[in-house]
């Protein structure tokens, strides 16, 4: 039961958290969706410092991990949002930007959980 509410806690607090990503950007109201790749590049970071640390330190607490790689990532990224966003991107013509947020939030995300587990290995 303590595994199905770490989730949930973690979950919550992450959505919470992408949520605050999105009003931040709200007021710019930029053309390329900014918000949706920063919340995936803190979450692939912060994925990358427990997932290296847990493999380091295999007594890492379970249920903190659930809280937070599963929970917190798990609803602090988002996949979806940027599917429709790039969808929404190529159905306007805008093939260019769509390309541009493919590539972005691929190299973004992969270089987050690089340097996360990096940092992971420094601490």
């Amino acid at each position: 039961m303590k595994q199905f509410i770490a989730v949930f806690i973690g979950g919550g607090l992450g959505s919470l958290a992408r949520f605050l990503v999105s009003r931040f950007y709200a007021a710019w109201q930029p053309t390329f969706p900014f918000a949706t790749l920063t919340a995936n590049f803190i979450s692939c970071l912060i994925f990358g410092v427990f997932v290296a640390f847990g493999l380091e330190k295999s007594n890492l607490n379970y249920p903190l991990k659930l809280l937070i790689i599963t929970g917190f990532c798990g609803g602090f990224s988002t996949y979806s949002a940027f599917t429709f966003e790039t969808f929404e991107l190529f159905k306007s013509g805008q093939n260019g930007l769509a390309l541009g947020n493919i590539v972005l939030n691929f190299v973004i995300s992969m270089s987050g959980l690089y340097v996360g587990m990096m940092v992971s290995k420094l601490v």
